[in-house]
């Protein structure tokens, strides 16, 4: 009788605690549905916030304009500080496309135009996403004016 009591008191706990992350979870879904891919990347990615504002983007991604921002590591971007900023503006164009796009819309022979006219080639490969060869992560986050994606490497004009 005592392990039945246990048991029962086990499952209202999970249950009250599952109950109240989900409520946590749709909390920060709405958030990120009113938050711009600018806000987005001040908070999260500081290295690329100053990369976008050094090439004069941070006014389109504060818009109400869609965009798909492709996110390389900021290990990576760190390389770009202290380039002259016309590089810095044509590497960031080559991270942006126009238009809200989701993992399931990078279809294997795609090519899409990015922000700086450069075109990307999707291919691909087993599970494997690859964008002008650099892998992308498939599950991206959807904001106010678009989506984000991270990305393994840096993409060149």
């Amino acid at each position: 009788m005592k392990s039945k009591l246990y048991y029962i008191y086990l499952g209202i706990v999970l249950f009250i605690a599952f109950f109240l992350t989900n409520k946590v979870a749709v909390a920060q879904d709405t958030d990120l549905q009113r938050t711009t891919i600018m806000q987005y990347v001040i908070n999260e990615r500081p290295v690329l916030a100053e990369l976008l504002t050094t090439a004069g983007m941070a006014p389109a991604l504060s818009g109400s304009t869609s965009y798909t921002l492709l996110m390389p590591p900021e290990a990576r971007l760190q390389e770009l500080k202290g380039q002259p900023v016309e590089k810095i503006r044509a590497v960031m164009a080559a991270h942006l496309i126009k238009g809200a796009l989701s993992g399931s819309d990078f279809k294997e022979g795609s090519r899409l135009q990015t922000y700086g006219n450069a075109t990307l080639n999707v291919c691909r490969k087993k599970d494997d996403t690859l964008l002008n060869g650099v892998p992308l992560h498939a599950a991206g986050i959807a904001l106010r004016n678009g989506n984000v994606h991270e990305i393994e490497g840096l993409l060149q004009p």
